[in-house]
């Protein structure tokens, strides 16, 4: 172990896996704490020109200002609650094996019955079932 991670006054020997992963988690929060929440400026260094580059982050009342309509009842924490558990669905789904996804997309997207999905892939109902359960208790998963 040739590499130190510096926590308080102390030099903690690390490997270098630890020690590349601690400083990847160290950029990320200083760019969630400065980069995104504060604008600077940038000077071009062919023209001289100074050029403001505004903060990532945003208030709803900036928004609204400029134009953006929030005028539904849904809140904008509902929306991004909405979406995000919508991208945790997709990423379920995508490790899912093409049988299982099939199912799903049988009985969610084309509104097919149990027995209609039953009949398609030329089972009993009862194997759909067990099936269905199955995909299901694999999905749970990813929303705990």
């Amino acid at each position: 172990m040739n590499k130190f991670i510096k926590i308080g006054e102390e030099l903690v020997p690390v490997s270098e896996e630890i020690y590349k992963e601690y400083y990847k988690m160290d950029r990320h929060a200083r760019y969630l704490e400065k980069d995104v929440k504060v604008g600077g400026s940038k000077i071009d260094p062919t023209t001289g020109e100074v050029k403001y580059q505004p903060s990532k982050e945003d208030s709803i009342e900036r928004l609204m200002d400029q134009g953006s309509d929030f005028a539904d009842d849904q809140a904008v924490e509902d929306i991004v609650c909405d979406r995000a558990m919508l991208f945790i669905l997709q990423k379920a789904m995508s490790e899912l094996n093409n049988e299982e996804q099939k199912l799903i997309q049988d009985l969610y997207y084309n509104n097919l019955t149990v027995r209609q999905a039953a009949q398609k892939e030329n089972v009993s109902h009862v194997t759909i079932i067990k099936r269905h359960k199955k995909v299901l208790t694999k999905l749970k998963k990813y929303f705990l």
